[in-house]
């Protein structure tokens, strides 16, 4: 299931050399497997954001993994010495192993 969530460069007029901020965000319920199903009384299985990998063109540049205390639809910035124009993709990856990627156009001036 393709979730809606986004990266993105936080800083503006970047250049070849400069360090900017990246914020990659996905909307995801997160479930510790302590929570009990209203319905069935039963407890909810684990889900959470397992871990979030981040790529400019094919060399991964970060990786961050996370666990259940992870709040609910997880944000994290971190920074980024830009290279050169590229792609940079986010891959978010869940306890069931499901992936979402989300991207956004290196432009240095």
């Amino acid at each position: 299931m393709e979730r809606r969530g986004v990266v993105k460069i936080i800083d503006k007029g970047y250049k070849v050399g400069d360090v900017v901020k990246v914020q990659a965000m996905i909307i995801h319920p997160m479930d510790t497997g302590f929570q009990k199903d209203q319905h069935s009384g039963q407890l909810k299985p684990k889900f959470y954001v397992q871990t979030i990998t981040a790529f400019l063109g094919d060399r991964k540049i970060a990786e961050f993994d996370m666990g259940v205390s992870a709040s609910a639809n997880p944000k994290i910035i971190f920074p980024y010495k830009i290279t050169g124009p590229g792609t940079l993709k986010v891959v978010f990856e869940n306890s069931e192993g499901e992936k979402t990627e989300k991207t956004t156009d290196v432009k240095p001036q």
